[in-house]
């Protein structure tokens, strides 16, 4: 339990693209941004979705630990590894 605790409280905040380098995001004259903006983009939208799971997780199985949900085999399984770090 305490592990989880220490995880989901260093979990970084999600991404956003208005804490970012201003000069990253500004479109050419097409309107369309550098291909290196555009892959830079999609990491970070994949990258928030991580972090959703990993917290979502890491909740549940503190949850799943006092019993007030079921102890999924994803959720045992990340109990395991736990206990086996």
């Amino acid at each position: 339990m305490d592990m989880a605790k220490e995880l989901l409280a260093i979990l970084p905040d999600l991404l956003l693209r208005e804490t970012g380098n201003p000069n990253l995001f500004v479109t050419n004259e097409v309107g369309s941004y550098a291909s290196l903006t555009t892959v830079l983009l999609q990491e970070v939208e994949k990258f928030n979705k991580l972090l959703k799971v990993c917290k979502a997780s890491l909740e549940n199985l503190q949850k799943a630990i006092k019993g007030f949900v079921v102890m999924s085999q994803d959720l045992d399984d990340m109990y395991l590894c736990f206990l086996n770090n």
